[in-house]
């Protein structure tokens, strides 16, 4: 997962940029439809709508003009960005499939793309969301979810997990954490407990670490 910065613009949610090339920015949009929707006989596959999307770069390039029913680029990433425009997660663009004119106006295109991301699961949205607005600050928030929504959040949290450690060290050797396993009750629980308590609320993925069980 890269972290680009700022380059989404105000109000910008998702943006394409090429996957060979990082200075290659192929534009971004406000609305994505379909990212959590997988599709029948697919899996791992979406096909999401960016609506009002700004095409840029090679995507530009290659689609020669607004309206064209095809355009090859190369690989793209799909990233979602936070209030800043800083890529929070990425997934693969398997291809642009249609451009057509946007509702939006502006030059602006309504561009739809074939994704592979079998971990953009249909909770993920929320945790997504909580990243953007940075209120995924304190312990505790995935316990009350249900088991398809706490692993869609642990998804989120392994997507996510380069933005969440920018600007943090890594923990001397030797620290000792304390793991609450009072909500404990699978797998994914134990992940989520774990992340928390050696990285940060947001994080459900075990660093190296020495653990002192509460149970």
């Amino acid at each position: 997962m890269r972290t680009s910065s700022g380059r989404g613009g105000e109000g910008q949610r998702y943006a394409l940029t090429s996957d060979e090339d990082d200075a290659d920015f192929w534009g971004s949009a406000r609305e994505a439809e379909g990212f959590f929707t997988p599709l029948p006989g697919e899996e791992g596959a979406r096909r999401v709508r960016l609506k009002g999307f700004l095409p840029l770069g090679g995507l530009l390039r290659s689609a020669g003009r607004v309206g064209s029913r095809r355009a090859l680029a190369g690989n793209a990433r799909f990233e979602l960005l936070d209030g800043a425009g800083a890529t929070m997660g990425s997934y693969f663009v398997d291809d642009v499939i249609d451009v057509e004119p946007s509702a939006c106006g502006g030059g602006l295109v309504d561009l739809t793309v074939t994704l592979w991301c079998e971990n953009a699961l249909a909770g993920a949205e929320h945790a997504w969301d909580l990243i953007r607005a940075g209120r995924l600050n304190r312990a505790g928030m995935w316990h009350e979810l249900t088991p398809e929504d706490r692993h869609a959040w642990l998804s989120v949290a392994l997507w996510s997990r380069e933005y969440g450690r920018r600007g943090r060290t890594d923990a001397p050797a030797g620290q000792v954490f304390t793991l609450d396993g009072r909500h404990i009750v699978d797998r994914d629980s134990f992940y989520c407990a774990i992340g928390e308590a050696v990285n940060a609320p947001a994080d459900t993925l075990a660093g190296t670490s020495t653990l002192s069980t509460t149970a």
